[in-house]
């Protein structure tokens, strides 16, 4: 097994190797020089520096290139470093192949590269600088993109499922719009017009003793009336206590177009007129129709 090997390889693959009692090798880089007539391109070169900190990492190497244990590749690089230490006592020298050799100079061990040494960093990816990007994205932006020609018997599922999906959305939303115009013509239909009345103060009820029966008596006495016949009448609309509350009543249906008037009966009666003109056989339901205008119950014919 040639341990000196995978010192060397290790070496230029990590740029740096420790060996237990041959020190820490390091792959230095040395910068260029001038030497007045040329100038001299940088290189490197091998230091070895006593210490180190112990690991197994070279030992694995070996025994993964080796394919065998750890613990054999360790025995058989520490008995590589024992025959080395003594190899350069005895003033030899101990070389790593196409790197350089080991020296040992008043027990000092140190390491000489050899002249013909070569490295080359292993290359970088190369970057584009700003400008030749631009031009690049310029190229692709000009470039037509023509789109693959489709199969003849190739189905587009996608534009399918967009379809199905826009039918959905309108159906949807024609449903939503059918329900809200329908449930605002409900709510419309629903709605019972209510017509603006004026409070009516309190008002006494009192028997509809005003009425008057209007007929016309013969010389017998038999009554003779015409239904058809059209008469003005004034219908009682309202009976207060007091002038104040009359006259109040009067003053708001007057400013609501109604043609009203107040009547004293008494001291203690104040009626609120309206002229009406109707057959006698309608004038049941103008009172009717009265009571629900007016908000008084017992409309009457006033005579």
């Amino acid at each position: 097994m040639d341990i000196a090997k995978y010192i060397g390889l290790y070496l230029l693959k990590n740029k740096f190797c420790y060996v237990h009692g041959l020190g820490n090798m390091e792959l230095r880089k040395v910068r260029a020089t001038h030497d007045g007539s040329a100038l001299q391109a940088p290189s490197y070169e091998v230091v070895v520096t006593p210490g180190g900190s112990i690991d197994d990492n070279l030992a694995n190497f070996i025994a993964t290139n080796e394919q065998i244990s750890i613990s054999k590749a360790a025995n058989t690089l520490r008995e590589y470093s024992i025959q080395s230490r003594k190899e350069l006592a005895l003033g030899q020298e101990v070389v790593i192949p196409n790197i350089g050799k080991f020296v040992e100079t008043k027990g000092v061990v140190r390491f000489v590269t050899d002249d013909n040494f070569k490295h080359t960093p292993a290359s970088l990816p190369t970057i584009k600088n700003s400008k030749q990007l631009d031009e690049q994205n310029i190229k692709l932006a000009h470039k037509p993109a023509y789109p693959p020609p489709a199969k003849a018997d190739s189905v587009n599922w996608s534009m399918v499922i967009l379809v199905v999906v826009l039918i959905v959305i309108l159906g949807g939303g024609g449903y939503f719009v059918y329900s809200y115009l329908s449930q605002n013509n409900s709510e419309a239909a629903a709605v019972v017009p209510v017509t603006d009345t004026l409070v009516v103060d309190e008002v006494l009820p009192e028997p509809d003793t005003i009425a008057a029966q209007i007929d016309t008596v013969d010389s017998a006495g038999a009554a003779l009336t015409d239904s058809t016949l059209i008469n003005d009448y004034r219908m009682v609309i309202g009976l207060y206590r007091t002038r104040e509350r009359a006259e109040k009543r009067v003053s708001n249906l007057a400013l609501n177009g109604n043609k009203v008037e107040m009547l004293e009966r008494d001291s203690t009666s104040f009626l609120v007129i309206t002229p009406i003109s109707c057959r006698i056989m309608d004038t049941t339901h103008v009172k009717d129709s009265l009571k629900l205008m007016f908000g008084y119950k017992d409309v009457a014919i006033f005579k």
